[in-house]
């Protein structure tokens, strides 16, 4: 990590003349790979999240009501599945042209027609799914395997960010909801629905952590964190909604076992890599980790490592999403335990007593400092490691 206290040149670099200055000096090899994938890393500036979502919610409703209105006058059907197909296919390339078309645009109006190819591929995409789900039978099943299909085959071409996180989320949810609910299941559905949990988390660490993966697949990312919210939300309050009255249970033991893991190997990288295992401070990390995994329940220990990676990765959304789902968690968690008042008491009273020993011990130890120590000599990267620290 830079010493803070270190003063900064005034002088501006570009990231090719970086790539040059580490290319003279033997420290790589092949630049051009390097510059490609910069340029396939560099993004526009963005839209504000709380904009994201508020476009969302309009397309969505525009969607909806673009749909009524073609019902009105009779140019789609829900009795003729092939004139449903025909419109949706229809209506998609078009969204996917209207984007083409208004997206390098600069003027005011490029808001307008995005928010309408948002609105067309929504649409688009509702109609393929019904006209498949008529074709194929009226299952979870059919709604899963459509939505997929479209949603794959429209991702690499239709690249507003929103669209691509709210697709990928549907998908995933009715996977999840298939698993729940659906009997036609190869697997039984604990062992699903932690098969699913295990394949998100190795999905989305991958996604998230590897430095080489494209700016195209965050979209996909987010979404699985979302996916993996809502799994862990659906785990932790099957006493409150009882899954539609449906007698199910999955035991939160394999999912306590993979999230622990996982904030395990978060915890590792966080502190800079494997080289930095031994430091006192990783050690504790692991074992509360351990302990936490005994203890408490998958949602607390998804909620830390969205914490834990939002401030590694200085990525507020996380970081909020992370304290937001940690309250909720923490009252699932406890409103759940089978034990008596008086004992949730002295179990609350004993968890705050442990969070200000932490506390204290964490400033009596200095890691509550910004600056972490650096590793040992015998511990120390060779001089070809990139990780960050």
């Amino acid at each position: 990590m830079p010493n803070p206290n270190t003063v900064r040149s005034k002088k501006q670099i570009s990231a090719a003349d970086l790539v040059e200055h580490l290319a003279t000096k033997n420290l790589i090899t092949d630049r051009d790979d390097i510059n490609s994938f910069i340029q396939d890393q560099e993004q526009k500036p963005d839209i504000p999240i709380y904009l994201k979502i508020l476009s969302g919610i309009g397309a969505f409703i525009a969607a909806i009501c673009f749909i009524g209105f073609l019902m009105l006058i009779e140019i789609i059907s829900f009795n003729n599945t092939e004139t449903a197909l025909i419109t949706s296919i229809i209506f998609i390339a078009a969204a996917i042209g209207l984007y083409a078309f208004t997206a390098e645009d600069s003027s005011t109006g490029k808001n307008f027609f995005l928010q309408v190819s948002f609105a067309l591929m929504g649409t688009g995409k509702f109609l393929f799914i019904f006209a498949t789900v008529e074709w194929f039978g009226e299952s979870l099943l059919a709604i899963a395997l459509s939505s997929f299909f479209i949603t794959t085959l429209t991702y690499p071409f239709y690249r507003l960010n929103v669209e691509r996180f709210m697709s990928s989320s549907g998908v995933l949810i009715v996977i999840l909801l298939n698993i729940l609910w659906e009997n036609d299941i190869v697997l039984p559905p604990d062992i699903a629905f932690n098969l699913f949990v295990l394949l998100q988390l190795m999905v989305a660490g991958f996604l998230l952590l590897h430095p080489r993966v494209p700016a195209l697949f965050q979209p996909l990312s987010q979404a699985l964190i979302v996916s993996l919210s809502i799994s862990v939300l659906f785990l932790s309050s099957h006493n409150e909604f009882n899954y539609l009255d449906s007698p199910l249970f999955i035991s939160p033991l394999i999912s306590n076992i993979l999230f622990a893991i996982a904030l395990v190997l978060l915890i590792i990288w966080a502190a800079g890599g494997k080289e930095y295992v031994k430091h006192e401070a990783v050690i504790v990390g692991i074992i509360g980790s351990i302990f936490l995994a005994i203890l408490s329940a998958p949602g607390i220990l998804l909620s830390l490592s969205l914490m834990i990676f939002g401030y590694a990765r200085h990525d507020r959304l996380f970081t909020l999403l992370g304290f937001l789902l940690l309250p909720v968690f923490l009252w699932l968690y406890y409103y759940n335990l089978d034990i008596t008042l008086l004992q949730k008491s002295i179990v609350l009273v004993t968890s705050g007593g442990v969070m200000i020993a932490g506390k204290f011990y964490l400033k009596l130890r200095g890691w509550d400092r910004t600056d972490p120590p650096s590793p040992n000599a015998s511990e120390a990267p060779g001089k070809g490691d990139t990780s960050c620290v």
